[in-house]
């Protein structure tokens, strides 16, 4: 039992990383209509930011995240308003494409100011597991992820339902012409939503550094995953991106424990195949019927 209970642990652990980050997707499809695939390496920056602040300039902890975040989301921001934004003008069609190209883009832009090394982030509550029982323990960096992850799904829950902001964000994912009619600033709410994207996926990094390695290929797996996450709960739901990340966590730790680690990696696909076979919308989604 504490063997189950151990691998539930470390799946909700494990799946509450691709939540928030595909949060972070979810929030710009869903307000914009934006498929963004450089969104692991918009992570991955965030996680590196954090690394050369607390650790290499041994700023606190609190100091590094709002620096981190604030970088990270000015980053977003002059790619949006340089690029993607000219794009979209010309033909909305080739955003994904852009979005493809940027991420390799960042990932050498990344590796030619941080280097190609790997860096190793220190837990945040020490590297000693807490014992519940003889054959139970919890490692405190997963119940920081856990906690995180819930208080930023809560947060940007209430944010999206008790706001004006979140409820102009809503309107415009609804209809972005009336919402413009109705007194909505689309390009201050465009901002907020790149913002808030890039925030959650900044915040990803950093408490999630210190149990992996920390490089410039950091995001290139767990965004995958973080995207799969967002399609198996319905992309563009923020609900069913929550669902999806947790539930993909719990398949790929009982998959490796119970079947073979060695098709860790491929979990998150045959999940994916399966389900747009199954219920392409999503567990949450909703079919739509476009009339032509």
């Amino acid at each position: 039992m504490d063997i189950f209970l151990q691998s539930l642990i470390n799946s909700i652990a494990l799946g509450a990383i691709y939540a928030i980050l595909a949060l972070s997707f979810t929030i710009l499809f869903g307000t914009l209509r934006i498929a963004h695939f450089a969104q692991g390496d918009i992570y991955m920056i965030g996680m590196l930011l954090g690394y050369t602040f607390y650790v290499t300039s041994t700023l606190p902890l609190a100091v590094s995240i709002i620096l981190s975040v604030i970088i990270t989301s000015a980053i977003l921001l002059i790619i949006q308003r340089t690029i993607y934004r000219q794009i979209l003008k010309a033909s909305p069609m080739y955003l994904f494409i852009a979005t493809i190209g940027m991420a390799t883009f960042l990932r050498n832009a990344a590796q030619v100011l941080f280097g190609a090394e790997g860096y190793s982030f220190p837990h945040l509550l020490g590297s000693m597991p807490w014992q519940i029982t003889p054959t139970l323990s919890i490692m405190p960096q997963s119940v920081i992820i856990i906690a995180v992850s819930i208080v930023l799904s809560v947060a940007l829950m209430l944010f999206m339902r008790l706001t004006k902001p979140g409820l102009a964000m809503s309107a415009i994912s609804m209809n972005q012409f009336a919402a413009s009619v109705m007194g909505v600033n689309f390009t201050r709410i465009t901002t907020l939503t790149y913002v808030i994207s890039a925030s959650m996926a900044a915040i990803a990094g950093i408490i999630t550094a210190p149990l992996n390695n920390v490089n410039v290929q950091a995001g290139v797996g767990v965004g995958g995953r973080a995207l799969v996450a967002a399609i198996l709960g319905g992309f563009g739901n923020a609900p069913g991106a929550i669902i999806g990340g947790v539930l993909l966590g719990i398949i790929e730790t009982f998959g490796s424990y119970y079947i073979s680690s060695a098709y860790k990696d491929a979990f998150a696909f045959i999940v994916l195949i399966v389900l747009l076979f199954v219920r392409p919308q999503g567990i949450l989604g909703r079919k739509r019927i476009t009339k032509v």
